[in-house]
């Protein structure tokens, strides 16, 4: 069964209030009260979040059929996703540039019809690194 307009049209709203959600909650400001590491640990923890949310768009997207974003596409956002994820943990204080770097790696990478599909979550994520380089 195809979907109707309608539902397509509902389906971009909630994908739009979603992301204005996120948004939202990816500009909060660390308590005053958390010590500079703690203020880190808080800051690395919304950009797993949010990286997160992208590595599960894009299986989510390549689970579809057809599939939105290619098998190849998305193992490289996993791999990406896992290496990010990695350097936070390492360096919790100095993760954000090699972050933003491997995330404009891949979408570079990306066709077209995937960066369509992915781009509003990879603004978010672009989003909170500038957020947080402040």
């Amino acid at each position: 069964m195809m979907p109707t307009h309608a539902s397509r049209r509902r389906s971009a709203l909630v994908v739009l209030a979603l992301v204005t959600l996120a948004l939202t909650a990816a500009c909060a400001k660390a308590p005053p009260t958390l010590s500079p590491s703690g203020a880190a640990a808080f800051q690395a923890k919304r950009a797993v979040v949010v990286l997160d949310l992208v590595r599960d768009t894009a299986i989510a997207a390549e689970a579809q059929t057809p599939p939105l974003v290619s098998t190849t596409t998305t193992r490289a956002i996993v791999t990406w996703h896992r290496a990010a994820v990695a350097t936070i943990g390492v360096v919790p204080t100095g993760w954000r540039s090699a972050v933003a770097t491997g995330l404009d790696q891949v979408d570079r990478a990306l066709a077209d019809s995937e960066r369509a599909v992915l781009a509003p979550y990879l603004a978010l994520a672009r989003a909170l690194i500038a957020e947080v380089q402040r």
